[in-house]
């Protein structure tokens, strides 16, 4: 198997900002948590993806790019807005993703004519994520079940 250059170095697609800058976009466990809690499970991150992947979803979009733009390679530091529900639990409102140098908002740093480009890469850093394509995390085929007949009664 033959690795890209951002395989090897564990670095995910790059994205352009509107100001020139291009941070890579990788989703660790930390980015992953962020989603998890933000939309509440596993399962609504893969319906906020389908979703966003037919461009009618800007701020799920804005969220997913953003937990893949956390921390030192990315840059960006969540910043969680809590609310609490009438039975007392805490719900996640909002996460803002702010640019740790400056505080820059990353949705003002998002260019809408590049909709496809973070899509693509958002899609192609999180299959880098869950090694998507790589030998041994391939479908593999149905395991065959054999059972056995009691016979004649």
């Amino acid at each position: 198997m033959t690795l890209t250059a951002a395989q090897a170095l564990g670095t995910g697609p790059t994205i352009t900002l509107t100001d020139g800058t291009a941070p890579p976009l990788r989703y660790t466990f930390r980015s992953l948590a962020l989603l998890e809690q933000r939309f509440g499970s596993v399962l609504a991150i893969q319906a906020i993806m389908e979703t966003a992947a037919t461009g009618l979803a800007f701020g799920p979009l804005l969220d997913m790019l953003g937990a893949g733009l956390v921390g030192r390679d990315g840059g960006f530091t969540p910043h969680v807005r809590h609310r609490q529900d009438v039975t007392g639990k805490r719900v996640v409102e909002e996460i803002l993703y702010r640019r740790s140098h400056d505080g820059t908002d990353l949705g003002e740093l998002l260019d809408l004519v590049r909709l496809s480009e973070y899509a693509d890469a958002m899609n192609h850093a999180f299959n880098l994520a869950f090694g998507t394509g790589s030998q041994g995390n391939d479908p593999g085929p149905a395991p065959t079940t054999e059972t056995a007949s009691p016979g004649p009664s």
